[in-house]
C-alpha cells in the first residue's frame, strides 16, 4: 500500500505531514500494528530536514508512505542530491538532531538517488510485536 502527498517547504506544514501519516496507519487499519508516535516523528524529523538544509527552490516537496506487511516505510524527495549528514551539535543548540533521532527510532534509513537528480530519503519502522 502506497500513498502520496505534496508538501509546501515551509515549517508550518509540518503538522499536515504528521496527519497525513496518521490518516495512512487509520485507512489502513494500522494504527495497532505499527507505533505512530514514532512514525510521525520520523516523518517530521525527515520533512523538517529537508526543508531546511536541501535546495528546492519553493518546489513542493513529496512525502510518500508504504506498508508491506513487514515495515512502514516514510520517504521525503527533494530536488537536492547532497546527501544528509546525522550531526551531534552541542547541548546549547535547540536543533541538529533530527537524523540521529530518526535512525534511533527507525529500523533502517538512507538515502537514494532520484531520477530527477535529487534524493529519497527514507526510513523503514518495524511493526510492534503482539506483546508490545
Amino acid at each position: 500500500m502506497i500513498r502520496r502527498a505534496l508538501f509546501h517547504p515551509r515549517a508550518t506544514e509540518a503538522e499536515r505531514v504528521r496527519s497525513f501519516v496518521t490518516d495512512a496507519l487509520t485507512r489502513w487499519r494500522l494504527l495497532q500494528r505499527v507505533p505512530d508516535d514514532e512514525a510521525r516523528l520520523v516523518a517530521t524529523e525527515l520533512f523538517s530536514n529537508a526543508i531546511r538544509h536541501a535546495r528546492h527552490d519553493g518546489e513542493r516537496l513529496p512525502v510518500v508512505v508504504c506498508w508491506d506487511d513487514e515495515v512502514l516505510r516514510i520517504e521525503v524527495h527533494d530536488p537536492d542530491p547532497r546527501q544528509p549528514v546525522p550531526s551531534w551539535h552541542g547541548a546549547e543548540e535547540d536543533s541538529g538532531r533530527g537524523l540521529l533521532l530518526v535512525e534511533a527510532l527507525s529500523y533502517r534509513w538512507g538515502t537514494l538517488p532520484i531520477h530527477d537528480g535529487g534524493k529519497c530519503v527514507y526510513a523503514e519502522l518495524a511493526p510492534l510485536k503482539p506483546d508490545e
